[in-house]
């Protein structure tokens, strides 16, 4: 990975902030080599790190997949339905409309 950054994406409203998120969730962005990591391979981690399977109990929170092409939703949709053959998958996948950096001290 070359570089991450935290923030939220996903809602309607413009500029959120931590105390201000509106329908967003939080979220990360990667950049990455894809010589180095493919998409694929991210894909294979985001599984991984945590429960798809479980609900989220807010927008904030859920679990979700931001592609930014088609490329990305297609392969995004074949490792979903791989997951799905584990239970049911609550993680949405959608479209990236705009990602907005968190506030400086949220970024490590």
């Amino acid at each position: 990975m070359i570089r991450t950054r935290v923030g939220y994406a996903g809602g309607s409203s413009e500029d959120p902030t931590y105390h201000r998120i509106g329908d967003h969730s939080e979220t990360i962005q990667i950049d990455f080599d894809p010589e180095r990591i493919t998409y694929t391979e991210l894909l294979d981690i985001f599984w991984s790190a945590h429960n798809p399977r479980t609900p989220s109990f807010s927008r904030q929170y859920r679990s979700a997949i931001f592609v930014h092409d088609e490329r990305q939703r297609r392969f995004a949709e074949q490792t979903k339905k791989r997951e799905e053959t584990k239970g049911k998958i609550y993680t949405e996948i959608t479209a990236l409309a705009r990602f907005y950096p968190a506030e400086d001290y949220h970024q490590k």
